[in-house]
């Protein structure tokens, strides 16, 4: 009679453990992003040679897409970020406005130079006061930001809703596609804008996790974002995701509730769930 065979329990359970873990990592991934939405790992229309200008409210806007941004400027393009305020009223910073607008453009420049940006400007329209503004000076700075820097693309938020419904997104986002729309006659002008936005998975479990969403986003799901059209693929620059969220050090509370959880699970391995940045792309006609 054969020996018994012995079931090898621990090798089982050493071999399955670990797969268990990834199919569950895979499937949460799976879960959170629209798979439908074609990936690519740089903006189409962006390559060496083109200039690329983001146009944003506040120092740290820019995270929205920042892993995009790096690749670009690793791809060789010209990566410039124009903020319109300097975010002096931020609250629960430890600072007052004037010294905490000094601190918040230092931390832009810093962005910059970590993302590979050649150039970084910071506006002193009012922070928290944009929707008040008579639209014609800011989209006149933004005009002739265009015409100094002629950027083939521009990158900012949407005007619906702002990312998330700040005002000063939103109006940021309003500006922007009227001054790309109103392309002069004769001379250059960006040929796409591309605005920010997420796919409805990532908005639920956003209005589930984060303050920013729970209080600003709409209920009404056509007052929100546009629908991705496409997404670019991150992880390959998930550190410098992760190192320009601690740039921004006077921000850190607002950061901590925007990317929950970051500060407590490695770059690689939080910037493969939360693995690609989404896009709606707006072509000049």
């Amino acid at each position: 009679m054969a020996a018994e065979r012995k079931i090898p329990w621990g090798a089982i359970a050493a071999v399955g453990l670990p797969t268990a873990l990834l199919g569950g990592f895979l499937l949460a991934r799976g879960q959170l992003n629209d798979e439908s939405v074609p990936r690519t790992h740089i903006l189409p229309g962006v390559g060496a040679e083109v200039t690329v200008l983001g146009i944003w409210a506040h120092p740290d806007d820019e995270i929205t897409c920042a892993g995009t941004l790096a690749r670009m400027a690793k791809a060789g393009a010209r990566v410039i970020l124009l903020y319109l305020t300097h975010g002096e009223a931020a609250q629960g910073a430890g600072y007052g406005p004037d010294e905490l607008a000094r601190v918040r453009r230092a931390e832009a420049k810093a962005a910059g130079r970590l993302l590979g940006a050649e150039a970084v400007e910071v506006l002193d329209f009012p922070d928290g006061g944009l929707i008040r503004l008579d639209p014609a000076k800011p989209k006149a700075a933004i005009a002739e930001a265009i015409g100094r820097y002629r950027p083939q693309v521009l990158i900012s938020f949407d005007e619906k809703v702002g990312f998330y419904g700040h005002p000063d997104h939103v109006r940021t986002g309003v500006w922007v596609r009227e001054v790309f729309e109103a392309a002069p006659k004769d001379g250059p002008w960006p040929r796409l804008l591309y605005q920010v936005t997420l796919p409805g998975a990532l908005v639920r479990l956003a209005r589930r996790l984060v303050a920013a969403f729970r209080e600003h986003y709409p209920r009404d799901p056509g007052k929100g974002l546009p629908p991705p059209e496409l997404a670019v693929s991150i992880a390959t620059v998930a550190q410098t995701k992760r190192d320009l969220l601690d740039v921004h050090a006077s921000q850190a509370k607002i950061i901590a509730d925007v990317q929950p959880y970051y500060d407590r699970v490695p770059a690689w391995l939080y910037y493969r769930l939360f693995d690609r940045e989404y896009f709606a792309a707006i072509r000049r006609r």
